[in-house]
Order: C-alpha cells, then structure tokens, then sequence
C-alpha cells in the first residue's frame, strides 16, 4: 500500500520522465488527471492491486527495462525508446478500473469495468496493450518497434501468431517482456 507522500513522489518521477520526450504534456497531463492515473491499481488482485500501484508498476517498469537495455543492448535504444514503452504500456489500465462502492464489503476495492454498461465515456480498442497504444498515440508518436513492444509485450499466454517472428525481429518486445515479468513479481 503506497501513502499519499509516496503516490505523490511517484506523480513527480513520471512527469519528470515524460518531460524527457521534449514535447507539450499539457492535453496529457489533463488526460491523467481525469482518469485519476496515479490512484489507480495496476492490478486487480494480482499485482500492484492498491491506490498508486499502475504508477509504482510503471516506474518499476522502467528501471528494469532500463537495466535489461542497458545488460542485453547497450546502445541499441534510446531513453525516450524506454520511456515510452515502459510509462505507456499498461496506460489503458487507469481507463479500465474504477473503485467499487458497491457495498461495505466490497468498499474500497477495485473491480473491472466491462464495456460501455459501466462507464459511457470508455473507448474499446481490443486488448490491454493495443488499447494503451490506441490511447498514447494522440498524445505522441511512435516507432514501429516502440508499437510492437507496447502492444505484444504481454506477460499472459495470449500472442499474436507470429510472436516468435515478433520477438526475434523486435528485441525491444523481448527485453520490456522481460521487465513485466521483474516489475510484477520482483518486487
């Protein structure tokens, strides 16, 4: 469980990052702001399952991509390659969760918002990394390969059919995969 201090001290670290991008974060930041990203989970019950958790994980994300870069391909990728992958990559998720207030019970824990039912205003682009993408790209741009380990980097068993081609032709995949796995479960 992260305090206010921390959830705080956390807001600074990832703006800090994004201003590395040498871009206007003002419609961003006004975007993460109304869909309450540094309170929000990264999880529902698996990791990361507290307020502050989707911007503890993505910055934990980060310094491990940071470090596989650094360890696997060193000079291949640039900071801005691994901030935008590593800050961008689960974005969706502030999008996908909303506190439950259903009942004492339940008070204060967070559940899934399944389609348009729930939350009118949620866009539906498929799963969690192309949706994340979907919504990072109207504030920034991409390369193809910043796209790839965005969308395909997922920890769960669901692949593209050519993930293997995915992972050889793209070592970025391979190396923000790897971080996932380190940044869920090394912590």
């Amino acid at each position: 469980m992260l305090d206010q201090e921390k959830i705080y001290q956390n807001k600074l670290k990832f703006m800090e990052l994004l201003t590395k991008l040498n871009v206007d974060l003002t419609e961003f930041s006004k975007f993460l702001d109304a869909v309450d990203y540094y309170n929000k989970p990264a999880s529902t019950t698996y990791f990361k399952a507290y307020q502050g958790g989707l911007c503890q994980y993505a910055l934990d994300l980060y310094y491990e991509l940071c470090q596989l870069v650094n360890a696997y391909a060193p000079g291949k990728y640039t900071e801005e390659d691994v901030i935008k992958v590593a800050l961008f990559k689960d974005l969706y998720r502030a999008i996908l969760y909303e506190e439950c207030k259903k009942n004492a019970y339940v008070d204060g824990k967070w559940q899934e918002v399944k389609g348009y039912k729930y939350k009118e205003d949620r866009p539906t682009f498929g799963d969690l990394g192309f949706s994340s993408y979907m919504v990072a790209k109207h504030f920034f741009d991409f390369t193809d390969e910043q796209i790839e380990a965005i969308t395909q980097a997922d920890t769960r068993e669901q692949y593209a059919g050519d993930i293997h081609d995915i992972l050889r032709s793209y070592p970025l995949v391979t190396l923000t995969k790897m971080a996932c796995l380190a940044a869920q479960y090394l912590d």
